[in-house]
């Protein structure tokens, strides 16, 4: 009788893995030198790899065995929003549903240790309720959720902090694409949510407006699932992008600051108000302060200059790139207090790629990879009745 590990085989971490991985089963089956159809049989749970085979999906995935062995934890069918869903091929937004899973996967397994920040969001908006906003109620909320979170009528200088201090457990992952800025969800497992950004476009504002975009689908479209979010995935969208800009520019401070409409007066007030130029242009027309006329001048003045791929300030050595911190911490602090060891994290708790965890948790590169004990040699005196005595001498001979 042919060994099989169906007993414990978990089918469903075998299709988060490969979506993880951006493979197909085609793709999957030809390095494991097996047949599409085997793979399609053990993700739908009609067989189950032989123990030699799950070794095999081990070294292919990069993944620890204990991860196929995990029961799946239920998120529940809120959506998880992209930017855009025209331009992302279905096999990269796959990939990047299964990488928020792993995130999430990341954090359960963290707060098996440690408690949280609390969740600190409030008048979330109900399901369905987010087709009646009209702009003036996108104003207002955000000027609500500034207030709730004590932030002022300000600039705000790290964005990354005030989503962790909400309760946000933010992960980095490196798409591959510029067509993914990041995604947000919210997870009924832990009814907590999460944002997922792309290192892609590795700009602090960029960070700063991603962050704000994902947390107006949090507030605005909480609960609502997938096929909602295709079906209105345009007004989703355009209220995302307004409540960001109304969170990060509040309708009453930002235009007091505004001392030019020029092109040059918005480039003295990008670092202080740490938001892109092209965002403040949008902003004023928005409110008002720039005719379509004027906003059109300025974004062909800018695209002139060369700044609609990258503006001033943009590179990171300008202006230096906020970094999440809840999981780089958390993990830190479960190793520095010797509560796990690295390994055991790895093997035994998270069971997910190295790299894949220190790009997420944003830990330094081969931040897992245990250093080898070093014996520090002490040279000690011979015994003094050795002192001075000759060595045998053993003959070299000549071989045979």
């Amino acid at each position: 009788m042919t060994a099989t590990t169906k007993e414990f085989f978990v089918r469903e971490r075998l299709t988060e893995a490969r979506d993880a991985r951006g493979i197909t089963q085609s793709y999957l089956a030809k390095c494991l030198q097996r047949s599409p159809g085997t793979i399609s049989n053990w993700e739908r749970g009609d067989q189950a790899p032989e123990p030699a085979s799950l070794d095999q999906i081990v070294r292919t995935l990069g993944i620890p065995v204990a991860y196929f062995l995990r029961l799946m934890p239920n998120h529940g069918k809120n959506a998880i929003f992209f930017r855009s869903l025209a331009n992302a091929t279905m096999r990269a937004r796959l990939k990047e549903k299964a990488r928020m899973r792993w995130l999430q996967h990341i954090s359960l397994t963290l707060q098996q240790t440690l408690d949280f920040p609390t969740v600190n969001f409030h008048n979330l908006i109900e399901r369905g309720a987010y087709k009646q906003l009209k702009h003036d109620d996108l104003e207002n909320i955000a000027a609500d959720m500034r207030s709730h979170w004590r932030l002022g009528e300000g600039p705000i200088p790290n964005m990354v902090l005030v989503a962790e201090n909400a309760g946000v457990v933010i992960g980095i992952d490196e798409v591959g694409s510029t067509k993914i800025d990041g995604q947000g969800n919210w997870s009924d497992y832990d009814n907590r949510p999460y944002i997922l950004l792309a290192r892609d476009k590795y700009t602090a504002f960029r960070r700063q407006m991603d962050i704000a975009h994902e947390l107006a689908h949090l507030i605005l479209h909480h609960g609502i699932d997938e096929n909602e979010l295709a079906q209105n995935f345009d007004l989703i969208e355009d209220q995302a992008k307004y409540w960001a800009s109304a969170f990060l520019l509040p309708h009453r401070s930002f235009p007091a600051e505004i001392y030019s409409l020029s092109l040059d007066g918005f480039v003295a007030l990008k670092k202080r108000w740490k938001v892109s130029i092209g965002a403040m242009i949008m902003r004023a027309r928005n409110l008002e302060i720039l005719s379509d006329a004027a906003a059109q001048r300025l974004w062909k003045f800018r695209a002139t200059r060369g700044w609609h791929n990258r503006e001033p300030f943009d590179f990171p050595s300008e202006t230096p790139v906020d970094e999440p911190r809840l999981l780089r911490r958390s993990i830190e602090m479960i190793v520095d207090n010797e509560i796990r060891s690295k390994g055991d994290l790895l093997q035994s708790d998270i069971c997910l790629g190295a790299a894949d965890i220190e790009m997420m948790a944003s830990l330094p590169a081969n931040f897992f990879m245990e250093s080898a004990a070093v014996v520090l040699f002490e040279p000690k005196l011979k015994e003094s009745g050795r002192i001075g005595q000759s060595a045998s001498i053993l003959p070299l001979r000549r071989p045979n």
